[in-house]
């Protein structure tokens, strides 16, 4: 098996590798309660304990709480669905831990881990250089978007489209087209009733515009929907029960009196919508 280190990593892929190390280092040094834990996203992202400290000291508090934020809210819409769902699909995986950590915790839980194929290869051989074991609930299911459809790259996997499932969708709308979106969100929608999407989305304004132009500016134009935008396209598709969490509500849910300067981010949008 080739190392991992002599995969070649997209732009998009380094943004998941920034993301891994900006929940590792909050982890490592963020103020208490911790907003999230991830004890294995700096091992996976292969960044010493120091760069990942000095990376959260470079961004703003805000951008730092984007994935953060995102991976709490995601894994406790997830708890709160359990009696729901015993499926629980990854777009756009990335460097999520959330079937390493929980290993036999996962009980009746199937994960099913969505990437194109060479950052998929890439964490499966970081996980292995790393002597972790995956949990037999884990599947990764390689899928490249340019030639396969999701459907079909689900197919080649165990999931069953028959049964109710949770989906996450992170950090991934603002580099599709919206005619890519609206199809995923088509696809979505169509599962069993009890199912639940959680998604990001870009919210125009000044501080994204700033964004595009700095540190995403190699990532190509970025797509972006206002909330009542997105509210239509996930109505449109056939979602019911629609939660947007705002910036307001997320500081008062999970950014109350902290010390270490972290809110809510006012770029990426968080939305909850269930069948």
């Amino acid at each position: 098996m080739a190392s991992a280190q002599k995969i070649e990593l997209s732009g998009v892929h380094q943004t998941a590798l920034a993301s891994a190390a900006l929940r590792g280092a909050h982890t490592l040094c963020g103020d208490e309660p911790k907003i999230f834990r991830d004890e294995l996203a700096l091992r996976l992202a292969g960044m010493p304990d120091a760069d990942a400290v000095a990376m959260m000291g470079r961004v703003s508090p805000a951008s730092a709480s984007t994935c953060i934020l995102r991976s709490r809210f995601t894994e406790d819409r997830l708890a709160a669905a359990r009696d729901r769902v015993s499926q629980y699909v990854i777009l756009g995986a990335g460097l999520d831990s959330f079937a390493l950590r929980q290993g036999d915790g996962l009980g009746d839980l199937a994960v099913y881990e969505v990437e194109d194929p060479p950052f998929q290869e890439w964490k499966r051989q970081r996980t292995a250089e790393l002597g972790l074991t995956a949990p037999a609930q884990l599947h990764y299911v390689p899928c490249d978007f340019e030639v396969t459809s999701l459907e079909d790259a689900l197919a080649a996997s165990d999931f069953d489209p028959n049964q109710p499932c949770f989906i996450s969708w992170l950090g991934v709308t603002q580099y599709l087209t919206p005619d890519a979106v609206k199809g995923t969100l088509a696809w979505a929608a169509a599962r069993p009733a009890g199912s639940e999407i959680v998604l990001t989305f870009l919210e125009e304004n000044e501080q994204a515009l700033h964004l595009q132009a700095g540190v995403m500016s190699g990532l190509g134009r970025l797509t972006y929907f206002s909330p009542a935008e997105m509210t239509g396209l996930l109505e449109n598709a056939g979602f019911s029960r629609i939660e947007h969490l705002s910036a307001d509500r997320a500081n008062e849910i999970y950014f109350r009196d902290r010390k270490d300067g972290l809110i809510a981010p006012q770029i990426q949008r968080l939305v909850s919508a269930i069948v």
